[in-house]
């Protein structure tokens, strides 16, 4: 009797885990809010924050040159996430569009600079959390959830930090990326950037101070590292060396961390036989 009493006392706390954990920690549930996303930057959080990324659709993706480039245009009953109200036009999305969300009314950065916050964990979590305050205020259902999730996407940015740090110690680089060297850069004290009135002036053309550069990470057999979004007159002049690696853009599909943490190991596969001098 008292074993049978146990087991009993035992199945009963085992279903009412079970009924619990269904509760509180499933990713999705039948009437979940839908999401449309105009950025696929803001695409990667969302489809995080949501842990199910059927109730996230990208707008837009990347080409193999890492453009952002429409593909897609919102349905009924969508809650449109847009950066700010300019982004929101570009899809000819009006400001008064009762289904529409803005992350910001205006971003006072460049193109350049807003992608270049995608990969900076200082900004990151700040986006995520404008994400997840909109995610929750049209879901309020799974607003606990939501939160359970950005705490851990603040903890994933660290620990991926951390694999990095582990993975590239003291490697050195010249970092002439066009954003991604943004997110190495917090990781490692090896990445060398120029300044940025030197990098505008390479940008406009002063490729005799550009291959001094080249020339002097080559001779201390530093790897010259490029993105997509590195300018094309500075690609050019770096191709002609060869220790050079460019990193790949996102793929819509990847998971953010994934594509993050192989970040640093693209980079550790290049360097980790090379020596600097």
């Amino acid at each position: 009797m008292p074993e049978t009493s146990l087991r009993i006392r035992m199945n009963k706390i085992i279903l009412t885990l079970s009924v619990l954990m269904a509760v509180f920690f499933r990713p999705a549930e039948a009437g979940a809010a839908s999401f449309a996303v105009t950025s696929p930057w803001v695409g990667f959080i969302a489809s995080f924050i949501s842990g199910d990324t059927k109730n996230v659709r990208y707008l837009s993706n990347w080409d193999n040159s890492g453009n952002v480039v429409k593909t897609a245009s919102p349905r009924s009953g969508e809650v449109v996430i847009a950066i700010d109200a300019k982004d929101a036009e570009n899809f000819r999305i009006k400001r008064n569009n009762k289904n529409l969300r803005l992350l910001y009314e205006e971003v006072p950065m460049t193109r350049e600079q807003l992608r270049s916050a995608f990969f900076d964990p200082a900004m990151l979590p700040f986006i995520a959390q404008s994400v997840m305050r909109i995610m929750a205020e049209e879901d309020k259902g799974r607003y606990t959830y939501f939160q359970r999730r950005l705490a851990e996407f603040q903890s994933k940015i660290e620990s991926t930090i951390d694999i990095g740090k582990h993975l590239l110690g003291s490697t050195k680089m010249l970092d002439i990326t066009g954003a991604e060297g943004t997110w190495i850069r917090s990781s490692i004290t090896g990445a060398v950037r120029p300044p940025a009135p030197v990098w505008e002036k390479w940008k406009a053309g002063d490729t005799t101070a550009l291959k001094a550069a080249l020339d002097e990470a080559q001779r201390r057999n530093w790897l010259i590292l490029m993105d997509p979004w590195t300018p094309d007159i500075i690609r050019a002049a770096a191709t002609g060396y060869e220790y050079r690696l460019t990193l790949p853009p996102p793929a819509k599909d990847q998971d953010y961390f994934v594509f993050l943490h192989d970040i640093f190991l693209t980079i550790w596969n290049k360097a980790k036989n090379v020596k600097t001098k």
